[in-house]
C-alpha cells in the first residue's frame, strides 16, 4: 500500500478557455480556490504494469480495478493481483480487463480487448470463463466485451463489438438483443461501447447507431439528442448517473439526460474538442469529468476548473489521460490512469486549500518552500522564500504576482506600513520595497547585524528584532533607527521568538520571556505574572492570552498590566511530542497549536486536543517555519515545508456530511496445518480446526480508505479473551493453544473519523478435540473398563469357587479321617469289651 504523501500540491488550475476557475458551494463565501491534493497509487505500490481501466467497489466496501495487467483488488493495505498463469486452470482466464461489475450477489464480472467474459466467485476464489464460439449460436456474441450491467430482475447484459446480450438464467448462454425501435428492426445493435442499468429497472444503451432506453416492460426507444450537440454520438465511453440524471462520456462532449428524456450537452462549447472517459457526481454536487487531457470540475455554475497532471509534484495528479472516475462507499474519489496509476481524494478533502510553486507553470509560486506570510492591507498575501524570492498571491482565485526576485539570502520576515510600503528582512539586510524600487535599509550605524523579526506598528513605525542584539524601531519617514530599550534580564532576551502588535502595544517573547513595551516611557517591561523563561509563541484571546513553553501550554487573564494564569495544560502527556511553532486565536476564541509536524486545535470544554491531516485535505503538517496569518475574515493561513496552506476554522470543525460507516469485512483465514501455513475457504458458516491444526490467524479489513494508516481494530474471543484485545492498524490476530470447544470471534474498527463498526457477523470456530478425548473414544474406554471389570469379577469368582471347592475338598478330608478315628475308636472299644 502507498503511504501518505508528506507533500502537498496546488494542481494545476488553467481556466478552460472561455471560462473562468470558479469556487465549490460554501467555498466561495469562505473565500478558498478548491486545490484538490491527490494521493497516488503506483507500480511501486503494488499495481501491475499498463493503463487502468476500471474501477468499482464491492458489498463489503473493497476496491476493484480493470488493467491491462490483471484483475486488481485493494483493501486499504495492499494490492492484490489476480493474472493469468499458462500452467494453472483456476487463475484469471485473461489479464486485459477493460469492463467491471459487481453483482448483487458480490461476484466480480470483468470483460476486455479480445477476453470474453470473466466471473470470480469471491466466496470460492474459482473463475468461471464465457467466449464466443461460431459454432455455439447461444455463445458471447463477441470476445471485445465494451461494458456490463445488471438489471434489477438480475439479469447480466453485455455490450460487444458485435450487439448487446443477455445472460441466460442458468448461465449456459445469450441471448442476442435485437434492435427494435420506432417500427425498425434489426438483428444487433451493432458495436455496443456502455451500458447503465438504474434502480428503477430502465437500462441505457450507448451503441455505435446512437443512444438507446430499455424499458422495465422490454420497450425500446432511441434517446433524442439536442441538436447543438456535434460529438461523436456513436464513440460513447461509459455512462454513469442515474436517479433523474444520466451522464454519457463520449468523444467531443458530455451529455446530460433528464428527466424530460433528452440528451443535451453540458458546456457545449468547451467540451466540444475533449474526449470525455467518464463522469462523478459527488456528495455535495460537484461533477468530477474526466477526459483524455486531465480532470475538469465543475461546480455547478456553469464553470469548468482544469486539473492537469503533475506527476513530479507530490499531491499532484499522476498523468492526465485518465480512463474513470467513481466515488466509493464514504463518497472519496478514485480516477484511474493510462500511465499504471491510480488517483484518490477523499471525502472531506477540501477542508484546506493548498498553493505551491508547479514547476514549468509561471503562473503558482515562485518557489516551493515559503519562510514567511504576511496578510496585506488589500487583503492579499506577501510570500517571502528561502530563496530571495516575494510573491503576492490572491487566495480566491489562485492568481500569483511575482513581485521580488533574486534577492540574497533568505526572506525571514515581512511588514507592511500604513503607505503600504513593503518591508523586507533578509539578514543580514533589511530592504525596504516602495512602487518597484528596492531600497537598501542602512543597519551599519545602529549595529544592527542579525535581524530576523519585522513587525509594523499601528503608531506607523517598524520594529525589528535582532538575534542577540534586541529590538529597534524605524522611523518609516528618515529611514533611521534607534534601540528600544528593555527591562534587564539574562542573556536569553536577546534571543527572540514573537514580535507582535497587539491593541496599541508592541509584545516581544523571547528565551527570557514575555515583554509589552510601556506606553509611557517606551521601554519593553517584562509582563507581571508571567514567569522569566522561554516563550515559544503567544496569542490573543478575549481575556487574555494563550502562551506555549517548551512543556505547557498557559492561559493568561490580562486586566491593568498584570497577567494571571487560568489555565495550564502540560503537553508531554497529551501525545504532542511534535515541536510545537505557533498559535492563533480564531474569530470564535479557538486555540490552534502548530507544530512540526502537526496541527491540533484545542477544545476547552472536552479538554482534547483535535488534530488535522489527510483525512480533512492536509497531506503536509510540516510546519517548520511557524509562519502564520489571519485574516479579517477568519481565514487562517500558515506555512509549511510544500507551501502555503489556508483553511476556515468554523468549515474545517464542521465538516461536510459523509457517506455511511464503512464495511468491516473478513480477509483471510490462515493455519498451520501438517507443517504448511494453509488458507481456510471464507464460504462456510462455522470454521472447523483440527486437532493437529496449530496457530490460527484471522485478518480483517476496513473499507476505509480516507487514512487506512490510522484505521484500528480490536478483536474479542469469546470463551478465550476476557475483553477486548487492542490490534492497533495491525487488522489481524494470532490465536495459538486453543482448547477443543467452540468459540464466536467479535472484531470491531474505527476509521479516521473514530467511529466502530462491528464484523456483520461474528465468526464462529469449532476447534476439534483429540482423538482420545472424542465422545467415540469414551465409549471404547467405558467399554474397556466394562471389559477389565467384567474380567476381574469373573476371575474373582473363579477363585472363590477354587476356594470353596478346595474348603469342601479339606471339610470332606476331614470329615473322612473323623470318620476313620471313630471306626477305629469303636473297634477299639468293641474289641475292650470282647
Amino acid at each position: 500500500m502507498s503511504t501518505w504523501l508528506l507533500g502537498m500540491a496546488l494542481a494545476a488550475l488553467v481556466p478552460v478557455p472561455g471560462a473562468v476557475a470558479a469556487t465549490a458551494p460554501g467555498t466561495q463565501a469562505a473565500g478558498l480556490l478548491p486545490t484538490p491534493q491527490f494521493r497516488r497509487y503506483e507500480t511501486a505500490d503494488g499495481l501491475p504494469s499498463g493503463a487502468i481501466y476500471a474501477v468499482a467497489h464491492d458489498r463489503n466496501g473493497l476496491m476493484w480495478f480493470g488493467s491491462a495487467g490483471g484483475l486488481v483488488r485493494f483493501d486499504g493495505v495492499s494490492f492484490k493481483v489476480f493474472r493469468h498463469a499458462a500452467d494453472d486452470p483456476g487463475s484469471l482466464p485473461a489479464n486485459a480487463t477493460y469492463s467491471l461489475l459487481i453483482d448483487r450477489d458480490n461476484r466480480v464480472w470483468t470483460g476486455g480487448i479480445s477476453t470474453g467474459l470473466i466471473a470470480y466467485d469471491q466466496n470460492s476464489g474459482r473463475f468461471r470463463h464465457w467466449t464466443h464460439d461460431d459454432s455455439q449460436p447461444a455463445s458471447l456474441a463477441g470476445n471485445e466485451v465494451w461494458g456490463l450491467a445488471q438489471t434489477v430482475d438480475g439479469s447480466l447484459w453485455v455490450a460487444t463489438e458485435n450487439g448487446l446480450d443477455r445472460m441466460r438464467p442458468d448461465r449456459s448462454g445469450f441471448d442476442h438483443v435485437p434492435l427494435d425501435v420506432d417500427g425498425k428492426h434489426s438483428a444487433s445493435f451493432g458495436q455496443t461501447r456502455a451500458l447503465l442499468a438504474e434502480a428503477d429497472g430502465r437500462l441505457w444503451i450507448g451503441a455505435e447507431s446512437g443512444l438507446y432506453l430499455r424499458e422495465p416492460d422490454g420497450t425500446m426507444h432511441q434517446v433524442p439528442v439536442d441538436p447543438s450537440f456535434h460529438g461523436d454520438i456513436g464513440k460513447a465511453w461509459r455512462i454513469d448517473g442515474g436517479h433523474g440524471e444520466v451522464r454519457v462520456s463520449l468523444t467531443g462532449g458530455l451529455l446530460i439526460i433528464g428527466t424530460d428524456g433528452v440528451a443535451r450537452p453540458l458546456a457545449s462549447q468547451q467540451l466540444s474538442s475533449q474526449r470525455i472517459m467518464s463522469s462523478t457526481r459527488d456528495s455535495l454536487g460537484r461533477l468530477w469529468i474526466g477526459t483524455a487531457d486531465g480532470v475538469l470540475l465543475d461546480h455547478g455554475d456553469g464553470h469548468l476548473q482544469r486539473i492537469t497532471g503533475q506527476p513530479l509534484l507530490s499531491g499532484g495528479l499522476p498523468g492526465n489521460k485518465t480512463w474513470q472516475t467513481a466515488l466509493d462507499g464514504e463518497g472519496g474519489l478514485w480516477i484511474t490512469f493510462e500511465q499504471s496509476s491510480i488517483a484518490y481524494l477523499p471525502p472531506g478533502w477540501n477542508g484546506f486549500a493548498r498553493f505551491t510553486h508547479i514547476p514549468d507553470d509561471p503562473g503558482s509560486l515562485s518557489g516551493i518552500t515559503a519562510s514567511t506570510i504576511l496578510i496585506g492591507r488589500d487583503g492579499k498575501l506577501w510570500l517571502g522564500g528561502n530563496n530571495g524570492w516575494i510573491d503576492k498571491l490572491d487566495a480566491t482565485t489562485g492568481r500569483v504576482q511575482h513581485v521580488v526576485q533574486g534577492m540574497q539570502g533568505q526572506i525571514v520576515s515581512l511588514a507592511e506600513d500604513s503607505r503600504g510600503r513593503l518591508w523586507i528582512d533578509n539578514p543580514p539586510q533589511l530592504n525596504l520595497f516602495d512602487r518597484g524600487k528596492l531600497i537598501r535599509i542602512d543597519l551599519d550605524h545602529a549595529q544592527v547585524t542579525r535581524p530576523v523579526l519585522l513587525c509594523a506598528g499601528d503608531d506607523g513605525r517598524i520594529y525589528v528584532a535582532s538575534w542577540g542584539e534586541g529590538v529597534f524601531v524605524v522611523d518609516p519617514d528618515s529611514l533611521t533607527i534607534a534601540s528600544v530599550v528593555m527591562e534587564q534580564g539574562n542573556d536569553g532576551i536577546l534571543r527572540p521568538d514573537q514580535l507582535t502588535f497587539h491593541a496599541g502595544s508592541l509584545w516581544y517573547a523571547s528565551e527570557g520571556g514575555l515583554l509589552r513595551r510601556d506606553g509611557k516611557d517606551g521601554k519593553l517591561l517584562f509582563v507581571p505574572g508571567v514567569p522569566r523563561q522561554e516563550i515559544l509563541a503567544f496569542a490573543f484571546d478575549a481575556t487574555g492570552f494563550w502562551l506555549a513553553t517548551g512543556t505547557n501550554l498557559e492561559h493568561y487573564r490580562y486586566a491593568d498590566g498584570r497577567a494571571v494564569r487560568d489555565d495550564s495544560i502540560d503537553l508531554s502527556h497529551e501525545g504532542l511530542k511534535s515541536d510545537l511553532r505557533d498559535l492563533r486565536v480564531d474569530r470564535q476564541g479557538r486555540l490552534w497549536v502548530f507544530a512540526n509536524p502537526g496541527l491540533w486545535q484545542f477544545d476547552q470544554q472536552t479538554r482534547r486536543f483535535r488534530s488535522f491531516g489527510p483525512a480533512h485535505g492536509l497531506l503536509n503538517a510540516n510546519f517548520d517555519g511557524g509562519a502564520t496569518a489571519m485574516a479579517p475574515g477568519g481565514m487562517v493561513f500558515a506555512v509549511n515545508s510544500g507551501g502555503v496552506v489556508a483553511f476556515q476554522p468554523e468549515r474545517l470543525l464542521h465538516p461536510e456530511k459523509t457517506g455511511p460507516l464503512p464495511a468491516l469485512t473478513l480477509a483471510y483465514l490462515n493455519v498451520q496445518r501438517a507443517g504448511e501455513v494453509r488458507a481456510i475457504a471464507l464460504d462456510g458458516k462455522v470454521v472447523q480446526l483440527g486437532w493437529r491444526d496449530r496457530d490460527l490467524r484471522v485478518g480483517v479489513r476496513l473499507a476505509s480508505f480516507i487514512n487506512p494508516a490510522v484505521n484500528r481494530y480490536r478483536f474479542r474471543l469469546n470463551g478465550f479473551d476476557s475483553g477486548w484485545v487492542d490490534a492497533g492498524n495491525r487488522g489481524e490476530r494470532d490465536f495459538a493453544g486453543l482448547a477443543a470447544g467452540d468459540y464466536t470471534l467479535d472484531v470491531m474498527a474505527a476509521g479516521a473519523d473514530g467511529q466502530w463498526t462491528a464484523l456483520r457477523t461474528p465468526l464462529s470456530i469449532h476447534v476439534q478435540a483429540p482423538p482420545w478425548v472424542r465422545w467415540w473414544a469414551w465409549v471404547i474406554y467405558v467399554l474397556l473398563l466394562a471389559t477389565f471389570v467384567g474380567l476381574v469379577l469373573r476371575g474373582w469368582r473363579r477363585r472363590l469357587a477354587q476356594r470353596h471347592h478346595m474348603q469342601l475338598v479339606e471339610q470332606q478330608r476331614q470329615m473322612a479321617e473323623a470318620a476313620s478315628a471313630a471306626k477305629t475308636q469303636f473297634l477299639a472299644t468293641l474289641s475292650h469289651e470282647i
